[in-house]
């Protein structure tokens, strides 16, 4: 038997041609429509038709209604600038990315993991650490922090906490705070915030009023904590958003002559975000770049207030601290390769900080306004602020180093404290004589790692290998502690001596708070009239069945 072709019908819908391009004619007014029978399958057809996109695509004057004229014509006849077009409305849910297909890991499951969220990290790093970077909310001087009892105080704390979540959802309202509050809600985000201050939160925050009607703005903004922010151009900071047209001249603005004085032309410098801004603060910042802090210079000529707590020793090249260029290596006779950056590893060894002090002499020419530098964690490479080259004052120069006599002249208070305390200078409990200066004074006196100090603070002979490893751990400590403190003062009683030499005020630093017994300790060592002693190698080792034990207790 013959097979029996069926003839299907395709659902794809038709897009209607335009009567303008048809090439039959339309139907004369007054005639009679065409008697068809609509059935089911017509009206499901003409409501395809009615939703396929259109063949001649969106009409342009829909969004922009103004009319365009050249600029040239436009500022001939004096036309206003042409608006804006309304932009364009996209879904959200567009420009979220989708995440893996499941519910998100349990937060045990993280806890031990590289993804560990930025509070869990911080969190485990200072309980196995005694000197991890300690947020501060007071970190800048004169910013308006309320009371830890007050409502203020917890709102902000649940800002910071959720401050991911508020970027999203309260967009609209963010823009609206008062200055004196955007300024303490920053410092409470770089102390109780999981996540960062990034470019497009700042953004959000210190809205154009031109952009959203009921935004503050950031003309009047003196406080800007940026403790934290990861952020990696320190310029974009303070550069204003770019205008969505760019500004024509007019008639009025174009000079008749060039012998216009200055005075009456327009100014073309670009603006600063923040024209009000005295006091700044990058500590800690997870991307430090001192060449990024160099190009920002010119937008921080009015700062009297800068924090770079935290801050790496100053270099161009931070990544090239073990890269050496020249001949290679393999070639017995030729030459030895050079170290391709200034600094190096051994920089800090030798005490060779020119490259340091050439970074700090042009941060110094450009903040001749500072008053007050925060170099709190800094302590491995503040002997660069003191440094000068022989051979440049020799020649009869300046030494090259930092000008403290013509830049920095107006700096009266430098913070250089460590930031963090050993755990011996506390009271142990554990222990039964609890008073750290006998046992600071026990860890430190000549010869006392040889044994004879027992736990109860009698001089005894008995030798107990356990706790004599203990103590080499604490005094190591201590030591490591002390040495900082002791290069502080000496760098502060030099740079004294320096500026009463010329007649200025003497700086003051602010050091790490400690009992009036620990300046004591560290008066003695800085007159040099107790030197340390160095701790043999053998008292370190542990032994095998020990080396998985605290011996902290």
């Amino acid at each position: 038997m013959p097979k029996k072709h069926k003839k299907f019908q395709y659902s794809k819908p038709v897009i209607p041609v335009h009567p303008s391009l048809s090439s039959s004619p339309a139907p004369h007014h007054g005639a009679a429509p065409p008697d068809h029978s609509t059935g089911v399958n017509d009206l499901i057809q003409q409501s395809r038709r009615s939703q396929a996109p259109s063949a001649l695509g969106r009409d342009y004057n829909d969004s922009n209604p103004h009319p365009t004229v050249h600029p040239s014509l436009k500022a001939i006849l004096q036309l206003p600038d042409t608006p804006a077009p309304l932009p364009r409305m996209s879904n959200p849910r567009s420009r979220r990315q989708r995440g893996p297909a499941g519910p998100p890991p349990p937060r045990s499951w993280l806890l031990d993991s590289i993804h560990a969220p930025r509070s869990v990290r911080k969190r485990e790093a200072a309980e196995s650490s005694d000197h991890m970077e300690t947020p501060r909310l007071d970190r800048l001087p004169g910013t308006h922090i309320p009371d830890d009892r007050s409502l203020m105080h917890q709102t902000f704390k649940a800002l910071a906490s959720d401050w991911t979540w508020h970027i999203e959802y309260d967009q609209y309202y963010l823009p609206g705070l008062p200055d004196r509050l955007k300024e303490a809600l920053l410092s409470y985000i770089a102390v109780y915030s999981p996540d960062p201050v990034t470019r497009a939160g700042l953004d959000l925050l210190f809205l154009d009023p031109s952009a959203l009607a009921d935004a503050t703005g950031s003309d009047s903004i003196t406080h800007l904590d940026l403790s934290g922010a990861s952020i990696k151009d320190f310029t974009s900071i303070f550069t204003p958003p770019a205008p969505t047209s760019p500004p024509l001249l007019s008639a009025s603005t174009i000079p008749e002559s060039w012998d216009t004085p200055l005075s009456s032309l327009p100014s073309t410098i670009t603006p600063t975000r923040f024209p009000s801004l005295t006091h700044l603060s990058l500590a800690s910042s997870p991307y430090p770049s001192w060449r990024n802090l160099l190009t920002a210079l010119p937008h921080l000529a009015p700062l009297t207030h800068l924090s770079l707590a935290h801050w790496p020793p100053p270099t161009l090249t931070p990544n090239a601290l073990t890269a050496t260029t020249g001949p290679s290596s393999s070639n017995p006779t030729s030459r030895p390769p050079v170290p391709y950056s200034a600094s190096d590893y051994y920089t800090a060894a030798f005490g060779d900080w020119k490259e340091a002090a050439s970074i700090l002499r042009r941060l110094g020419k450009g903040t001749l306004c500072l008053k007050w530098l925060d170099l709190e964690g800094c302590t491995p490479w503040l002997d660069a602020l003191l440094w000068h080259s022989h051979d440049d004052l020799s020649r009869g120069g300046d030494g090259g180093g930092v000008q403290w006599l013509t830049s920095w002249r107006g700096i009266e208070t430098v913070r250089v404290g460590q930031a963090w305390l050993p755990s011996c200078l506390y009271s142990d409990p554990q222990l039964p004589d609890p008073d750290p200066k006998a046992r600071v004074r026990a860890l430190l006196e000549p010869g006392s790692l040889g044994g004879g100090w027992g736990l109860d603070g009698v001089w005894t002979m008995e030798w107990d290998p356990d706790f004599e490893r203990r103590k080499v751990i604490m005094r190591m400590e201590v030591q490591r502690w002390l040495r900082p403190e002791i290069a502080v003062r000496k760098i502060e009683k030099r740079l004294q001596r320096l500026r009463w030499g010329h007649g200025l005020k003497a700086v003051v630093f602010e050091k790490t708070e400690v009992e009036g017994w620990v300046e004591e300790i560290i008066a003695e060592r800085v007159a040099g009239a107790v030197e340390m002693e160095p701790i043999p190698v053998s008292a370190i080792r542990l032994p095998d069945t020990a080396r998985g034990e605290d011996w902290f207790g």
